[in-house]
């Protein structure tokens, strides 16, 4: 196991849980489960949290994530889009009919993913705009 510290842990074992690692030195977070009405709560604290305590871009590894309704990815473009100076959310290992949703919702150029070794290419979040 990676030497990273738990955040917070929402729901049980089966479907509707959430856990949430802190990933130290690349200044993120590391979700597994899934992301819904009842653990969203939990996720914008985990960012809040995160971005305070960091100066430099907020980076969300999603690779464990099996869920992610609407609301969850409205969660991360509303953080991406309050991030303020050169700072921006950096959303890592999306699934491909995660990002079919992100561009029928027309947050294509809001939120997209940094390069790293599960998801290749990437664009930076548009920090101008407000979520539609």
């Amino acid at each position: 196991m990676r030497a990273e510290k738990v955040i917070a842990m929402v729901g049980g074992v089966g479907n509707g849980s959430l856990r949430i690692f802190f990933t130290g030195p690349s200044a993120g977070v590391r979700c597994e489960g899934d992301i819904d009405a009842t653990t969203r709560p939990v996720l914008i604290q985990a960012l809040a949290v995160v971005s305070e305590q960091t100066s430099g871009d907020l980076h969300a590894d999603l690779g464990d994530v099996s869920f992610i309704d609407v609301g969850g990815l409205r969660v991360l473009v509303e953080t991406g889009c309050r991030m303020t100076g050169e700072r921006r959310l950096i959303v890592h290992a999306l699934k491909p009919h995660t990002r079919r949703i992100i561009d029928m919702c027309g947050w294509t150029d809001l939120l997209l993913t940094g390069v790293s070794s599960t998801s290749p290419g990437g664009r930076a979040v548009n920090h101008s705009s407000d979520v539609p």
